[in-house]
């Protein structure tokens, strides 16, 4: 586990970031970003991901784009983190909140995770890909675990695609938002949008989310 935290972060909140090295992102990059948003205090904690596609489905779907499809290891994933990742946060910050924290394919996984678990305080889910395979049909019989804030943000063009499967994340977020809302659990939702495509600056559309749950 690599942690980054700020001057004070005994009780402050912890945000849970699994980090594919081959997508030229940087737990350091991330952690700098936030800090340029806010005085409060936070701790960034960092798993290793390797498999992006099978480590962040939560099932099996057929492929959207390539050849690569989506093998569903989410739940082993979710296993890690709360048999194994988990209890060594709460080890260094036992009384810090914990948010799971991801961008396109893992915001899908972050989200998902507090359908399946209450070891969770809420979650950063930015570009979510809530065009995957049965979504829709998920969120509709599943409700939020546990008390929980939530921020959720597309891009404004990521709908405008000739994909016809990924150009459906417009009107699942949006419905993904109103459902939320209607979600006794959910005690904060935090929902924008930003400007341009899916890979437009993701690390400062995360950081934004971060600072967002920080207040």
């Amino acid at each position: 586990m690599n942690v980054f935290s700020t001057q004070n972060p005994v009780n402050a909140p912890v945000f849970i970031w699994g980090l594919d090295m081959s997508h030229g992102e940087t737990a350091e990059s991330l952690f700098d970003e936030v800090k340029a948003l806010t005085n409060n205090d936070f701790s960034l904690a960092v798993f290793d991901v390797t498999d992006w596609n099978a480590q962040f489905s939560p099932w099996t779907a057929p492929a959207v784009f390539g050849k690569d499809s989506f093998s569903g290891k989410g739940n082993d994933t979710l296993r890690f983190l709360e048999d194994e990742f988990l209890p060594e946060i709460k080890s260094k910050f036992p009384k810090s909140e914990v948010f799971l924290t991801g961008y396109s394919l893992a915001g899908l996984f972050s989200l998902w995770a507090l359908y399946e678990t209450d070891k969770f305080n809420g979650a950063v889910c930015c570009s979510s890909s809530l065009w995957f395979d049965k979504w829709d049909e998920y969120a509709s019989l599943h409700r939020i675990k546990s008390p929980s804030t939530i921020y959720m943000s597309l891009g404004d063009r990521e709908e405008k695609t000739k994909n016809k499967v990924m150009s459906k994340v417009g009107d699942r977020t949006r419905r993904q938002a109103e459902i939320l809302k209607e979600d006794p659990n959910v005690e904060k939702l935090y929902f924008e949008w930003n400007e341009g495509g899916h890979f437009v600056e993701p690390l400062k559309r995360v950081a934004k989310g971060i600072t967002r749950i920080l207040g």
